[in-house]
């Protein structure tokens, strides 16, 4: 198989979102068919902008059922056009990943060997734009204190994090993290970028490696962790997750109760 260029990238992309995917719990399937987952640092002072009238965050475990109905409809994903969303059930234990830098573990493999909690990924696509597509993960905890310190470890780990390897073919990805500012939204949030280069000679002796890079933003609303990115981009000009899509989720899930 010859890969070069855009082609190395989709494939990398590819890589990469099927790897989320396995290492969550275990899916119920698409939506129609479920049963119903420091440093640059950004605390949302006004949460959202929003007033004192607004609903409470969510304060409680969501199940499986209402975290797929927290996600957004499907007439609610403009600018994306349309979206697939699968449900995690929660798993007692799941195999941790192998990371090169134990300060980078709570980043790349944020649960370990533990328990994984309830999952729903939203995966969206563009109409006008093949290439393009983005993920929002949407991860039930069991009260807000167990979210709030789930996401200090992440928040406690961008300062130490700097560059970890992942094996995989070849000589597999090393990867580099640099904290970024986050949006004002839910009860706090964090965004930073991962540019990875993947070692791609045995898909093509030609391309020793490509260059991809992310940029994640990690919300939580209560109870619930919230991440937004969009698949691997070689731009840092295309890693935007629009705004829109990502103040409608944050919102839908602070308006349960």
């Amino acid at each position: 198989m010859n890969i070069t260029g855009g082609g190395a990238v989709a494939a990398v992309a590819t890589l990469l979102v099927a790897a989320l995917l396995s290492a969550g719990c275990t899916a119920a399937g698409p939506a129609g068919s479920a049963t119903p987952k420091g440093r640059g640092a950004t605390p949302s002072a006004s949460a959202d902008g929003s007033s004192s009238t607004q609903p409470p965050l969510t304060s409680r475990r969501l199940d499986a059922a209402e975290l797929l109905t927290a996600a957004l409809p499907d007439g609610e994903t403009a600018p994306a056009g349309s979206s697939e969303k699968k449900v995690y059930e929660r798993q007692p234990k799941a195999a941790a990943k192998t990371v090169g830098d134990p300060a980078c573990v709570p980043v790349v493999d944020r649960y370990g060997d533990g328990p994984r909690p309830t999952t729903v990924i939203q995966t969206f696509a563009s109409r006008e734009n093949l290439e393009w597509n983005g993920t929002t993960v949407l991860t039930a905890h069991s009260e807000p204190a167990s979210a709030a310190a789930e996401f200090s470890r992440l928040r406690q780990a961008l300062p130490d994090c700097r560059d970890y390897r992942t094996p995989g073919a070849a000589g597999g990805t090393r990867t580099v993290l640099a904290p970024v500012g986050a949006p004002a939204h839910g009860d706090e949030a964090v965004a930073f970028t991962l540019t990875s280069w993947t070692d791609v000679s045995d898909i093509n002796p030609d391309v020793k490696e490509v260059r991809t890079i992310r940029k994640v933003t990690v919300v939580r609303i209560g109870s619930v962790i919230a991440e937004f990115e969009l698949a691997p981009s070689p731009s840092a000009e295309t890693m935007e997750f629009p705004a829109e899509l990502m103040a409608r989720q944050v919102q839908r899930l602070r308006e349960l109760r």
